[in-house]
């Protein structure tokens, strides 16, 4: 074999990255990279094609990933759940199914989480739930209620969790009181009670947690704080 030969692999390992980089910037993407290696990639509202995210393939140093408002299907989220390193993967806006949940699910290495607005169901929080890994997550605007809640309380790791409106009441968030790590929590636009108040003093982790416009009385908020002088409790009896 001569030097020229033995050269080949190589020059096609690198055209083979170049591709992936340069589609997605021709989608409107944004790409970053580590010593060389892809590592980030932005694609907020970008106009690829459901299935094209499988140029990823084979990018396994990529530990960053948005998406926010696009179309992916599973073959796309497979993708994704197969990448080793992938820590933070935004889907806020983008549609899941309950099948894209049972996808995802697979992965053991995402960390944060956001899917505010993806259309989930309880039944997808069912399959959410095995992704004890979870540090954040990110549920904000989906039609998930209290049928939620014992699939909430498995995320034993959860620092930050966003239910803010969603469908749940006060079963979840008593559910979610065995969560002994989180330190924020969004509990906003809610049906949510003083019964609540009982509740969330078990936190005692809480950093911030935001209960405006819920049926929180004053008084259950002047509670919660004085029970939690560590944590800022956002409420409109409160000034900012």
């Amino acid at each position: 074999m001569t030097v020229i030969d033995s050269l080949v692999p190589t020059a096609l390992g690198e055209e083979l990255k170049t591709k992936p980089t340069q589609l997605i910037q021709d989608w409107g993407g944004t790409t970053f990279f580590k010593r060389g290696e892809l590592s980030e990639v932005i694609l907020n509202r970008a106009n690829f094609k459901p299935g094209e995210l499988t140029i990823l393939k084979g990018f396994n140093e990529i530990t960053d990933i948005s998406l926010e408002n696009t179309h992916v299907n599973e073959q796309d989220l497979s993708t994704l759940a197969n990448l080793p390193k992938l820590e933070w993967l935004n889907l806020y806006q983008t549609k899941i199914s309950k099948k894209g949940a049972q996808i995802l699910s697979l992965s053991k290495s995402i960390q944060l989480l956001p899917l505010g607005e993806s259309g989930l169901s309880d039944e997808a929080l069912l399959h959410l739930s095995k992704m004890q890994q979870l540090t954040y997550l990110g549920l904000r605007g989906n039609s998930i209620t209290d049928s939620s809640a014992s699939h909430l309380s498995k995320l034993i790791n959860l620092e930050g969790l966003y239910l803010g409106e969603t469908k749940i009441g006060n079963r979840t968030v008593k559910s979610i009181s065995k969560l002994s790590k989180l330190n924020n929590l969004w509990l906003h636009d809610l049906p949510i009670t003083d019964e609540a108040v009982s509740h969330l003093t078990k936190l005692t982790e809480l950093k911030e947690v935001h209960i405006y416009a819920t049926n929180i009385s004053a008084q259950g908020a002047k509670i919660l704080q004085k029970s939690l002088p560590r944590c800022r409790v956002i409420h409109e009896i409160f000034p900012k």
